[in-house]
């Protein structure tokens, strides 16, 4: 009894090793399996991207299609994106009439990657500033652009989203006003790090700012002749001009030029003078009188976000890549590399071999598991172990269960 207690608990313990190694194999290929249907269906909407992408007017060749395929792989995981991601900006960029579609998708991807923003975000910013700058796609200006508001970012307490809204929303009008990217830039992340007021709110303050040293009436904003002359006696009244003689001709002056005279003179008041209570109400809307006056106080903060826009090169890229190294970016490049393997096996000869491989040892395993019966055939150690070493071969017909009993005397 002794003898057949020790043979029983031996193949006990071979059946329950043989049931793990089983269970191992199944999970493996049925992970493997899921996989592979989930990179054919992103390969699929690739497909998809493409197609649209020689219809938006970005005729691609055969050879071109097949090269950009192949570049958003390495693309995409250069700034820890999916293939899909970089592709969908390609199509956007081309719609959006762009001539270097695949330039600025990737430059979109890197301002997501670096500033934590959408690529709603990314694209709204790219285009708002190109269009307004009329900088006609530059990559060069663009990355400039956005090298310095990343360098603002990281070295004040506003973020790149913030910043990116309130730029998307200011660039027209800043542009019309001769204020230049970094300029703006550095206003509206002064206001921002200042007031802590949101995005959409700081961008519309600093318009009606523009607005009223430009002398533009706009009535949708309740800016009217009687307020904008208002404004300028107010200036006046801190012997700052909006005007001067250039060439015998009366132009208005700069605005940044402007503001940088008002706050010398605003910040030599104290706070109950009249004239610094003027020229805060002089302004429409409270909001505006909130953000100039933290604008005119906070000058040097300008001054200094100002020389971080200009030495901002570079910024983008080296954050991109910081971000790219993390848990998400580092996914993101896994599951290109396994797409773009399945994509190399998918368009070779060999995909239907290596799918009949993984159907039969599927189908081996399922035999298996048919096979057991009640737990009093559960002595199934060997016979498993032979069916595993014979996964794949058409011979076999299924495990063989072998109850090995010692003689008992």
């Amino acid at each position: 009894m002794q003898k057949l207690s020790d043979s029983f608990k031996t193949q006990m313990s071979q059946a329950a090793k043989s049931f793990s190694q089983m269970f191992s194999v199944n999970s493996a290929v049925t992970l493997l399996i899921s996989k592979t249907k989930a990179a054919i269906s992103e390969l699929k909407e690739i497909d998809t991207l493409l197609a649209e992408i020689n219809k938006s007017g970005s005729r691609l060749s055969k050879s071109d299609s097949a090269r950009l395929r192949n570049d958003s792989f390495e693309i995409a995981s250069k700034y820890g994106k999916k293939a899909t991601d970089y592709l969908s900006d390609v199509k956007d960029a081309s719609l959006a009439g762009y001539k270097n579609p695949e330039k600025i998708a990737e430059l979109s991807l890197a301002a997501q990657t670096a500033g934590d923003i959408t690529a709603q975000l990314s694209k709204q910013l790219i285009s708002a500033m190109d269009n307004a700058y009329q900088m006609n796609g530059s990559i060069t200006g663009l990355t400039k652009a956005l090298d310095g508001m990343n360098f603002i970012t990281n070295h004040n307490t506003v973020n790149m989203t913030e910043l990116s809204e309130s730029m998307a929303l200011i660039s027209s009008t800043a542009s019309s006003s001769g204020v230049g990217i970094g300029e703006a830039a550095a206003a509206l992340g002064t206001m921002l790090a200042t007031t802590h007021q949101g995005s959409s709110e700081t961008a519309r303050a600093f318009q009606e700012i523009l607005l009223y040293l430009r002398q533009v009436a706009d009535e949708a904003k309740g800016i009217d002749a009687e307020g904008l002359a208002r404004y300028e006696n107010a200036c006046k009244a801190l012997n700052v001009r909006l005007k001067e003689t250039k060439n015998g001709v009366l132009s208005l002056r700069n605005p940044m030029e402007v503001l940088r005279d008002l706050s010398v003179e605003y910040n030599k008041l104290g706070d109950s003078d009249s004239r610094k209570t003027e020229l805060l109400s002089s302004i429409g809307s409270q909001s505006g009188a909130t953000q100039l006056d933290a604008l005119l106080r906070q000058w040097s903060t300008y001054e200094a976000m100002l020389t971080q826009y200009a030495n901002g090169t570079g910024s983008m890229a080296l954050d991109a890549e910081k971000t790219a190294v993390s848990w998400e970016g580092s996914l993101n490049r896994l599951e290109n590399t396994w797409k773009d393997t399945i994509e190399n096996i998918v368009r070779s000869e060999g995909v239907t071999t290596i799918l009949n491989g993984l159907n039969s040892l599927l189908s081996v395993i399922n035999k298996i598991t048919d096979a057991l019966g009640p737990l009093a055939s559960i002595g199934l150690g060997a016979g498993l172990f032979a069916g595993f070493k014979n996964v794949g071969s058409p011979k076999m017909s299924g495990p063989k269960i072998v109850l090995n009993l010692p003689t008992v005397c």
